[in-house]
């Protein structure tokens, strides 16, 4: 004997994706409500499945934006010159750039800025497991939950770790050219980079409606249209930068700074749609195997922030500055008493691009299946 049910829903209220499971669970029951007209078969199945994701990594449309130029200071020798975060990016490359023109240095840094501006994340395509649970309505129609988990790993795009190594290489031209150019000795130029790389999973939990192309036979096809959530679980890929450079003004007055920039990527979780089709194949009442392709379609939203910690080693003994003598200036100090260093001002978690833009994954699986009451 079949059960009857109703079920209200408030049009105002609005769902988020950490209580979808809660909206499909509630669609199953809804189930019991049609009239059993699917007599004579098992109505429930359950099954395991394994197969592969085909990722198509969309265009994205969005923002982005740089740290301010830094306040500007005159320095020791009556130059002026302006405060920055770092000499990888924004305006402290520009900056060092300029300086570096104007001396003559014959080298320059390439910015970190195309980076900084673009996301840094890629998902490659993989192979993918999960689970699915049906429920026949009549022998046409069916309805389904189904948990799928990706084991592709986000991780950092071709263009980014590109833009990465172009910067991390400039450094090393660029200071030992600047620094060549002035009254200084013993120069020291270091330039390195790491990545926190192939970090955190895709999972899916959607539901939807199954059509029987066929009602009668073992083989039958069907198609399947649904909706549910994309879950980001675990850390997102990272990049770091680590320059420092050392010499003695005029031999005696020693300069050590550190140049340190992390770009860190964020990816939210999202509503999907799920469309596709297959095949069920039952060599007994009970067990069966199936074919199934689906895709599942949403938006990925992605953002990049970016953090600079710069340092400088204080001497507290020889004390002294150096500057260079063009417009704008550079100036590099190891006590503020004498004056400051340009290399000054940290930001933190500063947001340099957020973007959208239409994501598809193909899952090709193959399954088991177990009917039951």
């Amino acid at each position: 004997m079949c059960l009857l049910s109703s079920f209200r829903r408030n049009r105002r209220s609005v769902m988020s994706p950490t209580r979808v499971e809660l909206w499909f669970a509630t669609a199953m029951l809804l189930s019991l409500a049609v009239p059993c007209r699917a007599q004579g078969i098992m109505p429930w199945e359950l099954e395991f499945h394994g197969g592969g994701g085909f990722v198509n990594d969309p265009a994205l449309n969005g923002t982005s934006n740089l740290p301010a130029p830094g306040s500007p200071f005159t320095t020791t020798i009556g130059t002026t010159s302006r405060t920055t975060p770092s000499w990888y990016f924004g305006d402290g490359a520009a900056l060092l750039n300029q300086v570096n023109t104007a001396v003559g240095a014959g080298a320059s840094i390439t910015p970190l800025d195309p980076v900084l501006r673009s996301s840094l994340l890629g998902l490659p395509s993989s192979t993918s497991a999960g689970v699915r649970l049906s429920r026949a309505i009549s022998r046409r129609f069916g309805a389904e939950v189904t948990f799928d988990y990706n084991f592709a790993r986000w991780q950092l795009n071709n263009p980014a770790l590109a833009g990465v190594e172009a910067s991390r290489a400039s450094f090393l031209s660029a200071f030992n050219a600047l620094i060549a150019t002035g009254p200084h000795q013993k120069p020291a130029v270091t330039s390195s980079s790491g990545n926190a790389d192939q970090l955190g999973r895709q999972t899916f939990t959607t539901g939807a409606l199954i059509i029987n192309l066929k009602t009668t036979g073992d083989l039958v096809p069907y198609v399947t249209a649904g909706a549910g959530v994309n879950l980001n679980a675990g850390n997102t890929p990272s990049v770091s930068l680590a320059g420092a450079y050392q010499f003695q003004i005029l031999g005696f007055y020693p300069v050590n700074e550190h140049d340190t920039v992390t770009a860190k990527s964020s990816v939210e979780n999202t509503w999907v749609g799920v469309a596709g089709g297959g095949l069920k194949y039952f060599f007994s009442q009970r067990w069966g195997v199936r074919l199934d392709v689906r895709t599942y379609l949403g938006r990925r939203t992605v953002a990049t922030s970016v953090s600079a910690s710069p340092a400088t080693l204080t001497s507290s003994q020889l004390q002294g500055a150096t500057a260079t003598f063009t417009t704008p200036s550079v100036q590099f100090s190891n006590n503020v008493v004498v004056g400051r260093s340009s290399l000054v001002s940290p930001v933190s978690d500063f947001r340099t691009f957020s973007g959208n833009g239409t994501q598809s994954i193909v899952n090709v699986t193959g399954g088991v299946i177990v009917r039951f009451r």
